[in-house]
């Protein structure tokens, strides 16, 4: 029969509802054989000018991915001694030429951030329909992985896969135009469902989604219907002129508790519909090294990317003294560990993660959409 074939759902070796649950099992990335992509469509809003898209694709050093393996590492070891099972994805040479009908680049990227590839939703692993054309076949490094969990039960659907042909983004993106804004400059066209997995921020039966540079509200309609009504999708925007990923600004610790980034503060009521659920809103601390290691895609609030182990226990890095004094004074327990070198691939602790199981159920956390 199929089902001794391909698994028993009810073994739930998936089950993810929120990023506060006791965690059971992690995908931690991994640096190896990373290379730096060129420039292409997608980072349009980073880099205005026509003279600050000239820079190409490249390797990666030596020294600096043995610098973010060891940091990697070491998250992986820390996470074995909070009891949790360890899953790493497999080697691929990213500085690797990727050609399809409608687009051509130099190299791919890396697999440092399996948060931004993977959206786990309960059971269901769902690979995200990515608008960076180096990230196209981003997902491959965590094939051998999904495909272990779908024989022992869980859900596996790949979103469509987008052409990532010229149509797909705006061609004359300009910020003489205006800085990005969803509904008026946006960076996709609107052509095909788009998301990055770490635009969307779960808590339960409730998911967030910030429509950014790379994930667009048709991509949000898609999995909403996918989804269906057992979960309640809420867009939400922020003051950001060039957005890209919800977790440096709104971060959920626990429930009833939310950080937002005071420099980007939300240009909608979600502030008010936190209290109205009888959440506590606190901004985050911004980052000690607002010098150490700039990037347009690595913010100074690089410093809010932490990963919950559960309710009251977070890792956090370990020169982040503010936002470690801030969290101990909400009474966490964090486990403070070096991790900037690993900034350089694309994030921090939440993106270079991606929760697999946690010992929980879907809830519902905001009693007035349930009344």
């Amino acid at each position: 029969m199929l089902a001794d074939l391909f698994g028993n759902p009810a073994q739930q070796v998936v089950n993810s509802h929120n990023g506060w649950d006791p965690l059971e099992e992690v995908i931690v990335g991994s640096v190896a054989n990373s290379a730096s992509p060129g420039f292409e469509p997608a980072l349009r809003p980073y880099f205005p000018a026509p003279e600050q898209r000239e820079f190409k694709a490249a390797r990666r050093s030596d020294a600096e991915i043995e610098a973010a393996t060891a940091q990697l590492d070491n998250l992986a070891r820390v996470l074995e001694g909070e009891n949790v099972i360890v899953r790493r994805p497999t080697q691929t040479d990213f500085f690797t030429e990727v050609k399809t009908p409608t687009f051509q680049v130099r190299s791919q990227n890396t697999s440092a951030c399996p948060r931004d590839v993977l959206l786990v939703v309960g059971d269901e692993i769902i690979e995200a329909p990515m608008a960076m054309r180096s990230r196209f076949f981003e997902y491959l490094p965590y094939r051998e992985l999904v495909r272990e969990y779908f024989r022992q039960g869980a859900k596996w659907t790949a979103a469509p896969k987008p052409s990532m042909a010229d149509e797909m983004y705006i061609q004359d993106f300009s910020v003489n135009d205006g800085p990005f804004d969803a509904d008026d400059h946006p960076a996709l066209t609107g052509l095909e469902p788009s998301f990055d997995a770490a635009s969307f921020s779960r808590m339960g039966r409730d998911i967030f989604y910030q429509p950014d540079i790379v994930t667009n509200d048709f991509g949000a309609a898609w999995l909403a219907r996918h989804l269906g009504p057992e979960y309640r999708l809420h867009r939400v925007r922020f003051r950001d002129p060039h957005p890209q990923h919800i977790d440096a600004t709104m971060v959920p610790l626990r429930p009833g508790l939310v950080m937002i980034n005071p420099e980007r503060p939300p240009v909608d009521d979600t502030i008010a519909f936190f209290e109205e659920n009888n959440w506590r809103v606190i901004a985050a601390e911004p980052s000690v090294r607002g010098s150490f290691y700039n990037t347009p895609e690595i913010s100074n609030w690089i410093s809010m990317n932490v990963f919950n182990v559960n309710e009251e226990t977070i890792i956090c890095e370990e020169r982040e003294k503010p936002m470690i004094e801030l969290f101990k004074s909400l009474g966490f327990r964090v486990i403070a560990i070096p991790f900037a070198n690993v900034y350089h691939f694309g994030g921090s602790f939440h993106c270079c993660t991606v929760d697999i199981r946690r010992a929980g159920s879907r809830k519902s956390y905001f009693p007035a959409l349930d009344s």
